[in-house]
């Protein structure tokens, strides 16, 4: 019987205790605030100390099982992981909550997973990968449905192709452009589609650059080590520096569009270079070819709204129209 630590000793727990599995024995818990652990109150839980991640040397234990609400527990994997503790060891019992099958192993390195959901395999090791996955791939937050009719997906901010496996895995689906400006970030990508069954490969087209409103070179701060929290606008000198190639969103798009009869469907998130793009694809006419918009944006939102609505869109916002939030626009 393996011997594990339950990390989470809230409502979430009490709540879902049973799907632990039969052969495991509880032999401690964790928290990550200092006051709830024993050490510090004196205090048990269910007759049992309650630890610190660095505190679990104390015990002898198999496996950690992080019994929290998803967002949680991602923080928790990424401290665990910090404090040397393996992802072979690191088990979630929130992920069977999912809505689709989720298969989950450890990674050779011990520092993430290859994760399988829903016929789709990506490596999660950075905390966004892991909330990327869940906003994705569980949630459906690019979900879309056009009855009988082909489309062509144009993925603009790709990250680590999570969105472009999604919508590659769609029979309507004839072709996913994915662009990612960061070499390393584009990597990831390359090794997440590669993961997948040839008939999802073989749709996307991944390209390592960045759609702005020019062409060029330029030098920017990696502002971030999480790929999903990165932009090409950063100018720290202190963060490491990479050279990105630009290229005019309105030449690339107008390019694609110009190839296909399909329905065009475009996906952006690029932390704040959506403004930029949208000018670019303004000046091309390429809104005119467009069908289906789905979108973050990071700053005052009006900007993208008018040109939006020149072209006919029915515009559909969350968030807060001066600081961040999701458009979804239809012709």
């Amino acid at each position: 019987m393996k011997k594990a630590i339950v990390y989470g000793t809230g409502g979430y727990y009490e709540q879902n205790k049973e799907k632990l599995p039969k052969d495991v024995k509880v032999v401690a818990y964790a928290d990550s605030y200092p006051n709830n652990v024993t050490s510090n109150s004196g205090k048990l839980f269910d007759g049992l100390p309650i630890l610190l991640p660095e505190e679990f040397e104390t015990v002898k234990y198999d496996v950690v099982y992080i019994c929290t609400e998803y967002a949680a527990g991602n923080r928790i994997f990424q401290r665990l992981l910090s404090v040397g503790i393996g992802s072979d060891r690191i088990f979630f019992l929130n992920r069977t909550d999912a809505s689709v099958e989720w298969e989950y192993k450890a990674t050779d390195d011990r520092k993430g997973y290859l994760s399988t959901i829903g016929g789709i395999t990506v490596r999660e090791r950075y905390l966004t990968d892991f909330d990327i996955v869940n906003e994705v791939l569980i949630n459906h937050s690019y979900g879309f449905e056009i009855s009988g009719e082909d489309c062509v997906v144009i993925d603009i901010g790709m990250n680590v192709a999570i969105a472009s496996l999604y919508f590659a895995r769609m029979d309507n689906v004839k072709k996913v452009y994915g662009f990612e400006a960061f070499p390393d970030t584009y990597e990831q990508a390359a090794a997440n589609i590669a993961l997948n069954r040839p008939e999802i490969q073989n749709k996307i087209v991944a390209e390592n650059f960045a759609l702005s409103d020019e062409n060029g070179k330029k030098t920017v701060a990696v502002s971030a080590e999480e790929t999903g929290w990165r932009n090409i606008f950063s100018n720290d000198e202190k963060k490491r520096q990479v050279e990105i190639t630009c290229r005019d969103a309105g030449e690339v798009v107008r390019d694609i569009i110009d190839r296909h009869t399909e329905k065009i469907i475009l996906k952006i998130d690029t932390e704040g270079a959506e403004f930029p793009i949208f000018e670019a694809l303004d000046r091309a006419g390429c809104f005119e070819k467009i069908d289906i918009i789905m979108m973050e944006y990071h700053g005052d939102s009006g900007r993208l709204i008018s040109i939006l609505k020149k072209y006919g869109y029915k515009i559909f916002m969350q968030g807060k129209k001066t600081v961040c939030g999701l458009i979804h626009a239809v012709k």
